[in-house]
């Protein structure tokens, strides 16, 4: 079953962790296109410093549970 993600969607790790963006479906770079069940996420935390940072990272589609419903316009 695919499981399906679209930009704008909030999630987090089924194990945990910051409440994500979904920013869309993962492009492989190797393969030439974009993976089925590949979400690109990203997030905010703060470093060392205090200061806020972008984090980026792919996650497969079973990793990831919606945290908020997002409505689509």
């Amino acid at each position: 079953m695919e499981i399906q993600f679209v930009p704008g969607d909030k999630v987090q790790l089924v194990s945990g962790g910051p409440e994500m963006t979904i920013r869309g479906k993962h492009y492989d770079v190797l393969a030439n296109e974009y993976s089925a069940n590949m979400f690109d996420c990203i997030w905010f935390a703060k470093n060392k410093d205090g200061k806020e940072e972008v984090h980026y990272c792919p996650f497969q589609g079973e990793e990831l549970i919606k945290t908020k419903v997002h409505d689509h316009v």
